[in-house]
């Protein structure tokens, strides 16, 4: 024990009852009391009759300090002893502080041995409060004070009464004018340097929420905003900024703003941990605490504040538990913003802990200490507005992450591929020694539209895709691509019905690891009674770091459709493959120049009817004379074109030579021209295109041709890529007085939906189930039914590919109405044609 403290302590024990704790009061500019001082505790509350004289005399003792600041109904008393000690017999201005800004009731009374000679009410609640000093000077923020003069020798006695509702009053602090002058100078400039802080995340945020609106930054606005007026009125900043009324009421409730500051915080951390997902257990009780925060408030209009302080600091004790265990479980699930709301919480704790130490007189009183809890608070709000931004981070990174997943799927998507996987390839080809990029191309998928409608389709592929992933899963060679997502992500969706997938593999195992893979993927799954096969065609190239990626995957595809050209189940790339793409490339190049010039030519095919063998029609065909390549079929260029997206421009001239030759079969018209009806064949972008349709009529209305005498054929496939979109284009040529034609009805996908729904007019038979008719039951079975079901739908069957007098007899017998075929004649050009089938009557035995 220090000297002072020991002689303090003897002053005490051997003082005469009545007499005070002595404070030298001398020329040094700042004289701080920080001990406890001796106390008298009286029962009931401040009163205007209490006589000051009166306790001027009683007996004070300083072991009564503690329980004389503990908030109770009661009031104390407070004495000290002040001596003069100068060099001179000169006044002194002096002005004492306390640091306290909200005391409900609160006095000053300086004797002069027994005599009254100034007093001071500055509580809050005190009738008459006196808010200006001996000299008038303006009551500002550092109150409650009170000027004095002494001099040398001169011992005056002063007495601090106070109703116990509030914080304790030390330190006591006794300034000189010059250095009372300059605190407050300093002082305003810290509160000036406070609220500027506060305001500016204040601006912050509100700037940030205009931009990103979340309920997280009103909720952290409301809890800041309430802060700012809380330490307003705890520090007395207040004054600065807004009436004094204002002050003096934030002041009387503060315990109020306890409450409420409370139900902001625990509302907040809900919203901002996202507590139903991130930490459900603790989800449930937030009701609680915001009603326990808003009656807390409520009561306090109702009941005393001392009744509540037990209260408020069992809830608030038991909300910091539940609000540090909620963001310990929400950064254990992976929420990341948890770890700067968890530190915000710290400083806020440590910083509550040594406001409270300090007014209990557990910590010695400074400027550090007193505004422990401010300072934790600042920090706090600092924390949670990096927590937010943090926050809007990880939101990003989420909603990043989700747009590089495939909806409702397992896989990434085709975003993915081109923007995030090439970041990460070169990290994983140091995880592995070597890794195989495999592009697989599934096949079965538009099947089961066509059976079962499209909303199967995404049912299946999510099943299918769940399945893959929890078999690679558990395979050594699996490489889970990086991707922030719970589950792990091991394959990329494709358009085109693709999947993409690494595998660490060397060219020593990738055939026995692909082997076993389509073994696994290609059994059958059940789903809703249904089964269902998928079966895959593969690709693949192995990764090199000196390699781009997007290089990588130009060779699996290339893999990837050479197998598919090849009819093989898989293929890895070889450098051959580059030359056979590189002759695709030179003939849509030369494809391209052909359009320009119109290289092309119009071939016909006859179409007869089977009972009378008469010519009915003709179905109109396309052929390339290449300068260097002879003639080049529609199967070679037809899928070129609709790759590199000119099939609508070949389509175009197909259309207009049909409508110039029409219009001369017209002008020299016969008794065979006379119904005369010709078939064009129409891809699945040809029904996509917006301009078919007026093109169509155009050449119609140029050439005076009339819509009947056109019959368009779309395949089955063609319905599937967008059925409405495509049953709209149907209903339109309808309209428009076009007839339709199904072609190779029986190998395509269409449900009986849809052939209701397209109203066809004629339905080609594929000639796979024509060849040797007479001699296969099961086509015969499959013609029968085909025809059998055109009959139903009111249309017509035209049988394709007849190539013997055999299968036009069973053809008849089966009642199908037309055929074509090289029994009659291949496609001949549109002058031959006329010679052979229009200027002569051809005869068949």
């Amino acid at each position: 024990m220090g000297l002072t403290r020991l002689l303090f302590v003897l002053s005490i024990l051997i003082s005469i009852p009545g007499l005070a704790l002595e404070l030298p009061v001398t020329d040094s500019a700042h004289i701080s009391l920080t001990q406890p001082m001796p106390s008298l505790i009286t029962k009931g509350p401040i009163s205007d009759e209490d006589t000051p004289a009166y306790w001027l005399i009683q007996d004070y003792h300083q072991d009564l300090y503690g329980a004389a600041i503990q908030p109770n109904a009661h009031a104390s008393w407070h004495k000290v002893s002040l001596l003069g000690k100068f060099e001179d017999d000169k006044y002194r201005d002096k002005i004492i502080v306390i640091n306290s800004h909200y005391l409900r009731h609160f006095r000053f009374y300086l004797f002069e041995k027994n005599k009254l000679i100034d007093s001071k009410k500055v509580g809050l609640l005190d009738s008459k409060r006196q808010i200006s000093g001996m000299h008038g000077q303006p009551r500002h923020y550092n109150s409650p004070h009170f000027r004095f003069k002494i001099k040398n020798n001169q011992r005056l006695t002063l007495l601090l009464n106070k109703q116990n509702d509030g914080p304790g009053i030390l330190p006591l602090d006794i300034y000189s004018e010059q250095a009372y002058e300059d605190i407050i100078r300093r002082q305003n400039i810290f509160w000036g340097g406070v609220i500027s802080v506060l305001l500016a995340m204040a601006f912050y945020n509100i700037l940030v929420y205009a931009m990103h609106r979340s309920y997280a930054y009103l909720w952290y606005l409301a809890f800041h905003c309430t802060t700012f007026l809380y330490f307003g009125a705890i520090n007395g900043y207040g004054n600065l900024i807004w009436p004094s009324a204002m002050q003096d009421w934030l002041a009387q409730n503060i315990m109020t703003m306890n409450f409420f500051l409370l139900f902001l915080i625990v509302n907040f951390a809900n919203v901002f941990l996202e507590a139903k997902r991130f930490s459900p257990w603790h989800y449930k009780y937030i009701h609680h605490l915001s009603v326990m925060g808003i009656s807390g408030a409520a009561a306090c209009f109702f009941v005393p504040e001392y009744y509540l302080i037990p209260l408020f600091s069992a809830v608030q004790l038991g909300a910091s538990i539940f609000g540090i265990s909620m963001g310990f479980t929400a950064l254990k699930n992976g929420y990341s913003p948890a770890l700067y709301f968890l530190i915000s919480w710290a400083f806020t704790i440590f910083g509550g802990a040594v406001g409270i130490a300090t007014v209990m007189d557990k910590l010695p009183a400074n400027f550090i200490t007193l505004h422990g809890f401010l300072f934790g608070t600042i920090m706090e709000l600092f924390l949670l507005s990096i927590a937010l931004a943090s926050r809007l981070k990880y939101v990003e990174k989420k909603l990043l992450a989700q747009s590089y997943l495939y909806p409702d799927v397992n896989a990434a998507n085709f975003s993915y591929l081109k923007r995030h996987l090439p970041i990460h390839i070169p990290k994983l080809l140091l995880e592995h020694k070597s890794l195989a990029m495999v592009v697989a191309d599934m096949k079965g998928f538009r099947e089961l539209v066509g059976l079962y409608g499209p909303n199967t389709l995404s049912e299946v592929y999510r099943h299918n895709t769940e399945l893959m992933r929890q078999y690679i899963n558990q395979q050594r060679w699996a490489v889970p691509l990086p991707i922030n997502n719970k589950k792990s992500i091991y394959m990329v969706a494709l358009p085109g019905e693709q999947i993409l997938l690494l595998i660490a593999a060397t060219p020593d195992n990738i055939d026995t690891i692909i082997d076993i893979m389509l073994a696994e993927a290609e059994k059958n799954i059940i789903i809703r009674d249904m089964t269902i096969n998928i079966k895959y065609q593969l690709g693949y190239a192995f990764l090199n770091i000196d390699e781009e990626m997007p290089e990588t995957f130009r060779k699996a595809q290339t893999a990837l459709l050479t197998a598919i050209q090849e009819k093989r189940k898989y293929l890895p790339f070889e450098h051959r493959q580059d030359l056979i793409l590189s002759d695709r490339l030179v003939l849509i190049h030369e494809l391209q120049e052909a359009i320009e010039q119109d290289q092309f030519e119009i071939y016909i095919q006859p179409q007869l009817s089977i009972n009378t063998q008469t010519l009915a029609g003709g179905e109109i065909l396309l052929r390339w004379p290449h300068a260097q390549k002879g003639i080049i079929y529609p199967g070679k260029f037809i899928i070129l074109a609709e790759q590199s997206g000119v099939i609508f421009s070949i389509t175009k001239i197909v259309i207009l030579k049909t409508c110039i030759w029409l219009e001369k079969l017209q002008k020299n018209a016969t008794a065979k021209t006379k119904d005369f009806r010709v078939s064009i064949n129409l891809s699945a972008l040809d029904m996509a295109e917006p301009k078919l349709l007026p093109y169509l009529e155009e050449c119609l209305k140029k050439h005076n041709i009339s819509a009947h005498s056109i019959l368009l054929e779309v395949t089955e496939s063609a319905v599937m890529d967008n059925p409405q979109e495509f049953l709209n284009t149907i209903r339109k040529l309808k309209a428009a007085g076009f007839l339709i034609a199904i072609d190779d009805f029986g190998t395509g996908y269409s449900s009986m939906m849809y052939l209701q729904n397209m109203q066809a007019d004629e339905l080609k038979i594929d000639l796979a189930f024509i060849r040797d008719i007479h001699l296969n039951p099961t086509n015969q079975n499959i013609v029968k039914a085909i025809v059998q079901l055109a009959h139903s739908c009111g249309a017509h069957t035209v049988a394709e590919g007849v190539q013997s007098k055999e299968e036009l007899i069973y053809l008849r017998k089966l009642d199908c109405h037309l055929a074509q075929g090289f029994y009659w004649s291949p496609a001949v050009p549109l002058a031959q044609f006329e010679q052979e089938f229009l200027l002569r009557t051809p005869f068949f035995d």
